[in-house]
């Protein structure tokens, strides 16, 4: 499957990749992104200073919702931008156990018209993880991947409560690293023993929290590249373990810790394979599409597809054995997953693409193109709330300031 970029940046019999020269417009086009994103960004920012600060003392219920509302800003940006510099389109499969199905259906099930309509809409697929909140894992191709996932929860409404993991150097990174702090979000510092502690703070906040709360992790602990690539092979190769072809071997300790904390409060674990159109095994997917080639050079994958299970946390070890070697299970269909989609292009949807689908239950299909509903509206609305912060606050902080220097100075 070849990539449709534009012609005049390509040479003959190759394509455009992360590593290609830019063009005069491709400089034009990025510019326009870093304008639109960081300057939305910064505003976002200039709101959480406005308000956090003294929200946090007075409610910090009220300031928890407050954050939650600009991380749903945050990924109206996202899914704007994309849908703007990067227009894809999601491609979503899925186990027939996404569904819970009633008597009816189940009496039904013998009839394979039925059960292939059966969860047409993907928002059934996540009504457990919209009422309750979920944990949520998934092989981590490149950097696109949690922007990817942000956009499928902004399409279940639950965009704003979304918690990413992130290494603690990142906290130190003007505008983007401070506004993910006043989200909570998890910052680790790659020492187990600190680490640990900061997985069980966060995951017991979510617990006292009511939020439908989806924790991320991408248990890889990284992308694909060479040399993790080398690494997870050493380490597979030295434990007697199978050698992934197209993953890296999952850490176990941190989604353990985590799933230890919410087995009381979230039904099920979700489990994510996602491939982007246009790669072939073999290729380093954040070589191919990294984030500066897909927002500035438009080689961008035009399709995401998205594999879906789902397994109930009373179901998964609790002890560390037991849940390392089904973390390890789990990794290795993901990896035999992916093989049949560099195969195939897509993820098998029935027997015709996998024998072991039985024939008369296809998996589900869903197909959406990634782009904000109501653009215009959206925007205006999101306007009107920023003039409704940052005005107001102008005149308080100008009168706090004033009434400072004149009774200092």
């Amino acid at each position: 499957m070849s990539l449709q970029n534009e012609p005049q940046a390509q040479t003959p019999g190759a394509r455009r990749t992360n590593s290609s020269p830019m063009t005069p417009l491709d400089v034009v086009r990025l510019a326009a992104f870093i304008i639109f994103f960081v300057g939305h960004s910064f505003i976002l920012n200039l709101c959480q200073l406005a308000v956090c600060p003294w929200l946090k003392l007075l409610s910090p219920r009220a300031n928890r919702k407050f954050n939650q509302q600009v991380e749903h800003w945050f990924c109206l940006l996202l899914l704007s931008a994309t849908s703007v510099w990067a227009p894809t389109k999601l491609v979503l499969t899925g186990d027939r156990n996404l569904v819970e199905q009633t008597e009816k259906d189940i009496s039904e099930s013998s009839s394979r018209t039925a059960t292939s309509n059966k969860g047409a809409s993907e928002h059934s697929w996540f009504l457990s993880a919209a009422e309750h909140g979920c944990m949520m894992i998934s092989n981590h191709q490149t950097y696109f991947d949690w922007i990817i996932i942000w956009i499928l929860s902004y399409f279940q409404s639950c965009d704003g409560y979304v918690k990413i993991i992130l290494k603690a150097e990142l906290k130190k990174v003007p505008i983007f690293g401070w506004g993910m702090q006043f989200l909570d979000f998890i910052f680790l510092k790659r020492k187990w023993s600190e680490d640990e502690k900061i997985f069980a703070a966060h995951t017991q906040r979510i617990i006292n929290h009511d939020d439908p709360t989806w924790l991320l992790i991408f248990p890889e602990g990284t992308v694909i590249c060479n040399k993790r690539t080398a690494i997870s092979d050493k380490y597979a190769e030295k434990m007697g373990l199978r050698r992934p072809e197209h993953t890296l071997l999952p850490r176990v300790s941190g989604s353990r810790v985590c799933l230890s904390k919410l087995r009381t409060r979230v039904p099920y674990l979700y489990d994510l394979t996602i491939g982007y159109e246009g790669l072939k095994k073999g290729d380093i997917p954040e070589d191919e599409y990294g984030l500066v080639s897909m927002y500035g050079k438009r080689v961008y994958p035009r399709e995401v597809h998205i594999h879906v299970k789902r397994y109930p946390t009373s179901e998964i070890p609790e002890d560390e054995a037991g849940f390392t070697e089904w973390m390890y299970r789990v990794f290795v269909e993901k990896d035999e997953r992916m093989g049949k989609f560099y195969k195939l292009g897509h993820f098998p949807h029935d027997s015709s693409e996998d024998s072991t689908i039985p024939p008369d239950q296809p998996l589900l299909q869903v197909k959406r193109d990634a782009k904000v509903n109501n653009l215009p509206l959206e925007f205006a609305f999101m306007w009107v709330q920023f003039f409704a912060i940052l005005i107001p606050a102008r005149y308080v902080f100008g009168h706090v300031l004033s009434a400072f220097f004149s009774a200092f100075i």
